[in-house]
């Protein structure tokens, strides 16, 4: 072999050893084991809770591992893991600090490295002071004050919001919640991860109330229907009811409420429902029915314009026995008939409202008419002539009063006494009996001195034989006692 030959050859082996060994050397600084992360990072901030997290670089070529904390050997304290270690902080104090990390390595360079930074902690949780609330508002706004630069968290059952406090610590935001009372919790979370929290009832109501009536027909056949109310709304509400513009009591079910309406009169009623939320918003419900509950007029009722049927019929006959009504009677309550009702009231001193309530029936109950030319007393009930009876009356010197009045008194088995009159003078009072000249029954009226009365002297009847009061058969007064009140109108005729 030639020397340039051989020379050639070893030029190229040294090369090739030194190539390798430069390779070698490189891969084994690239995996030498050195501090590849640090949590917190240089300037970074941890909390008590959070450790110091040292991330190594090929850990298991580690020979020895030294840390330290302002100078001070922690590394008993520290706690392997997969890829470097864990710290805990500890007591160390809120402020800045600087760690150590030396590493002595087991490779081919056996060259030990050091990983210094600073961190600080920061273990006090960030003040937190929220707004006062504003109670029921149309949407629900969070503010406060809290540090400079703080993360602020709202949450609730249905979603979350945050902010980042400014660099006076004041924030404000608006969270998406839904209408009714809603429990927030507010955090306050400082960049070392410490968090204060509020709760905070959120209370939102973005619409005015909304009422549905139930239990109102067209026609009620009771005149006590029950009516029920149902209110929607987010929040508290104050509610005002009203039948026929009389406030009306209210009392709370389950779900919604009855409205109590009390005896309504016949004929057409108006309720009312007026329902105000905690916003101040009002809404208004207004409801006409009709109330058909009877045909019989008794005079507890209340007819009003709209009602209808027999009961209707007898008013309009009783007016027209109070010379108020003309033609036939009317089966229905319309603008007709509550015009003789105003007419009739305002004869009769009633307030003049087009309502026959009972102070009107009960004046129009009867009437009691006597016709002295026929020597007849005509009972009138419910606008009708019940019964006619005959009589006597007053004698041309001592004559019936012609007119209307008013029965004022009623007496059983009465004691007659003389009145002041020429006529009665010395005579002694009757007790009664069967000479008494009253009879059984005395029916007094307004008229002076008249009354309407038994006789024994039935003879007379058909005469006019009395001092100007009208004498009836004992039988007649009796009936005619039981069927009349006091008030109750009773006319003279000629």
């Amino acid at each position: 072999m030639r020397a340039g030959t051989v020379i050639g050859l070893v030029v190229t082996t040294i090369v090739a050893g030194v190539a390798i060994a430069g390779v070698v050397a490189a891969r084994a600084y690239a995996t030498r084991p050195v501090v590849e992360s640090v949590s917190p990072g240089p300037s970074g901030t941890v909390n008590g809770e959070t450790p110091i997290r040292v991330v190594l670089r090929s850990p298991e070529k580690v020979r020895s591992i030294a840390i330290a904390i302002d100078g001070q050997d922690v590394t008993a304290s520290a706690t392997a893991t997969d890829n470097g270690f864990e710290l805990p902080v500890g007591d160390l104090p809120d402020g800045e600090h600087t760690a150590v990390v030396e590493i002595e390595a087991a490779d081919l360079l056996d060259q030990p490295s050091t990983h210094r930074w600073t961190f600080t902690t920061d273990r006090t949780a960030p003040l937190l002071r929220l707004a006062p609330s504003e109670g029921w508002t149309e949407e629900a706004r969070v503010a406060g004050v809290t540090e400079p630069g703080v993360d602020v968290l709202v949450e609730w059952p249905d979603g979350t919001a945050t902010t980042r406090a400014d660099e006076a610590g004041r924030f404000a935001l608006v969270p998406g919640l839904g209408d009714g009372a809603t429990e927030l919790a507010v955090r306050a979370i400082d960049g070392a991860g410490n968090a204060t929290t509020v709760t905070r009832m959120a209370r939102v109501d973005r619409e005015r109330p909304r009422i549905r009536l139930g239990g109102v027909p067209e026609w009620s056949d009771t005149d006590r229907p029950t009516i029920y109310a149902f209110v929607d709304d987010a929040s508290p509400t104050r509610i005002i009811a009203r039948v026929n513009g009389q406030e009306a009591r209210t009392t709370p079910m389950s779900l919604g409420f009855t409205i109590e309406t009390s005896r309504l009169p016949q004929g057409t009623n108006e309720i009312s429902l007026e329902v105000t939320d905690a916003m101040g918003r009002t809404t208004t419900r207004t409801r006409a029915f009709g109330v058909d509950s009877t045909e019989k007029l008794t005079n507890d009722l209340t007819l009003a314009p709209g009602a209808r049927g027999d009961d209707v019929a007898r008013l309009t006959r009783r007016l027209k026995v109070e010379r108020i009504w003309k033609g036939k009677p009317s089966w229905q309550y319309d603008k007709r008939v509550e015009t003789a009702v105003r007419a009739y009231q305002r004869t009769a001193g009633l307030p003049e409202d087009g309502i026959a309530r009972p102070a009107l029936l009960n004046r129009t109950t009867g009437r009691v008419v006597v016709v002295k030319s026929k020597f007849v007393l005509n009972l009138w009930l419910d606008g009708k002539l019940a019964k006619q009876y005959p009589i006597a009356h007053g004698m041309p010197a001592y004559p019936t009063p012609t007119g209307a009045y008013v029965i004022t008194e009623m007496l059983e088995n009465p004691t007659w006494t003389p009145p002041n009159s020429p006529w009665a003078a010395g005579l002694e009072p009757v007790p009664p009996g069967e000479d008494n000249p009253l009879g059984t029954r005395w029916i007094g009226t307004s008229a002076p001195l008249i009354g309407i009365h038994g006789t024994p002297q039935s003879w007379s009847i058909g005469t006019q034989a009395s001092h100007g009061c009208v004498r009836m058969l004992i039988s007649d007064v009796e009936d005619l006692y039981e069927r009349v009140d006091v008030g109750m109108v009773v006319e003279f005729k000629d």
